[in-house]
């Protein structure tokens, strides 16, 4: 999981390299300029323009990419009757908690607030690879883990979000014992988080194992099969 950049990385280093590289071509183009007996005008206009084209390119670099977008099978018959639906569902939810986390990471939460919204983007975005694997693409929409990922998604997480916006609305405007049962809260909040990542660790750990499954089943059946073969069929000879 890609690990969300700080703001010192994202904006203070691109303004500082773009302020730099501006500065520099300024001195020197002015050097020049007034050596030549010309005016600083466009020394300054050529430095203010180099300033911003290496400082908006460093800022694109360095950007918070976002996660590509969860691809379903577009083959409908691949897909059990039903899945299609809850997967369709989890995706709008997780989409929708995004743009809500968003929005409130916009109005620049105190440092107790980011590693809770952290975790909450991370958990969206650990739902929406599972989403995305052909081994949650192949469940029925009964499968237990699949009932698991649709509450965690469209139920759980949107509650906690709520819970998260309203107690950041709270430790901005209240003090005292009030803003002190905020903390507790936001506590809670991450401890349910918590527990709702180690909820999905087992979904992906049991995916895995299924890929596994799978594998050591073709690969006994070609051990039958071809029984002159070293134990892994696919090692050159």
């Amino acid at each position: 999981m890609p690990r969300r950049r700080g703001r010192w990385l994202t904006v203070v280093v691109p303004s500082v390299l773009g302020g730099t590289i501006g500065i520099s071509s300024f001195l020197v183009l002015g050097v020049s300029s007034l050596i030549g007996g010309a005016g600083l005008l466009a020394p300054v206009l050529a430095g203010l323009g180099v300033g911003v084209v290496v400082g908006g390119g460093a800022a694109f670099l360095l950007r918070n990419r976002r996660q590509g977008p969860v691809r379903l099978n577009t083959a409908r018959a691949e897909m059990p009757v039903g899945t299609r639906p809850v997967l369709e569902k989890i995706v709008r939810s997780t989409k929708q908690e995004s743009r809500r986390l968003s929005r409130m990471r916009r109005r620049r939460p105190g440092p107790a607030v980011k590693p809770v919204l952290n975790r909450a983007e991370s958990l969206l975005q650990r739902i929406d690879s599972l989403v995305d694997s052909a081994p949650m693409q192949a469940r029925r929409a009964s499968d237990q883990d699949m009932l698991m990922l649709e509450g965690t998604a469209a139920r759980y997480v949107p509650d906690l979000v709520s819970a998260l916006e309203d107690t950041i609305g709270f430790l901005s405007s209240v003090t005292g014992e009030a803003q002190e049962r905020a903390l507790t809260n936001l506590h809670s909040i991450d401890q349910q988080l918590t527990a709702l990542g180690e909820e999905l660790d087992r979904i992906e750990r049991d995916a895995v194992e299924g890929v596994t499954r799978s594998l050591d089943v073709h690969s006994e059946f070609l051990r039958l099969r071809l029984p002159d073969q070293s134990a892994s069929p696919f090692e050159d000879r």
